[in-house]
């Protein structure tokens, strides 16, 4: 059985209006976008997504920076010697070439999200040395356990003493 549908318009039915574009006022700068801040770092995040929760709640609050190749298999024999995941760690591999370092940190909190903010970077090369300094911020009422991760590759600073600092 065919159905049929229709529209009317009744008598006295007001007509539907017909867009008009609006001009923009002279004088109203239209909107720039802000540039994201560049860092002297890649994000290495995705190098350590192979450690469980529970692992990185323990580790939450130390500062690692790994130099080579041995440092980063003794970081994740480390993970796998705690028995704190149920099955061994994901090993993500990271190019340490050319002085490259990978440098992070976890940090716990509550709430709903997390994040950390950079509020300082400070290159001090008669030193040798780097410090970053970052905030941790959870935000929202949720009563969730969060872990943070905070992990970033340094180029050409094999030789420099790097911190990574949290203020609160």
């Amino acid at each position: 059985m065919p159905l049929l549908c229709g529209c009317v318009m009744l008598p006295g039915s007001p007509a539907a209006p017909i867009p008009v574009d609006t001009p923009v006022p002279a004088g109203i700068p239209a909107p720039t976008p802000t540039a994201a801040p560049t860092y002297p770092w890649t994000d290495e995040n995705a190098v350590m997504n192979g450690i469980c929760f529970e692992a990185a709640l323990d580790a939450a609050g130390r500062i690692f920076v790994l130099r080579g190749a041995e440092d980063h298999i003794r970081f994740y024999d480390q993970a796998d010697g705690s028995r704190l995941c149920r099955r061994p760690v994901v090993r993500h591999p990271f190019d340490f070439s050319g002085g490259r370092i990978l440098a992070g940190l976890w940090s716990a909190g509550r709430g709903c999200t997390a994040r950390h903010d950079v509020i300082e970077i400070r290159r001090d090369d008669s030193a040798r040395s780097l410090t970053i300094r970052l905030r941790f911020v959870t935000e929202g009422g949720c009563d969730y356990e969060l872990v943070r991760p905070f992990w970033i590759g340094l180029d050409g600073l094999g030789d420099y003493q790097v911190n990574i600092a949290l203020s609160p």
